[in-house]
């Protein structure tokens, strides 16, 4: 396994641990997204695809956060 792949794969299941629907979403979404793209060997569609990946790590720590001020303005407005 490429290292920037395993590095991608932990940091999906440390966001998945805040993410509102629960790190078995998450864990099960990461793991066929990975065997989609198993079969890449060309280091640079690797890249590209590990990017594909941080982009999605990203917009689950947006949704957590956004979860989290929705949950505060709704207590407190």
């Amino acid at each position: 396994m490429h290292p920037l792949v395993r590095d991608l794969y932990k940091r999906f299941l440390v966001a998945g641990r805040d993410y509102p629907q629960g790190l078995d979403v998450v864990r099960r979404r990461a793991k066929l997204a990975f065997q989609e793209n198993a079969h890449l060997t060309d280091e640079v569609a690797i890249k590209r695809a590990v990017a594909k990946g941080r982009y999605w790590v990203r917009e689950i720590h947006a949704t957590h956060a956004l979860h989290k001020y929705r949950s505060i303005k709704k207590r407190y407005y």
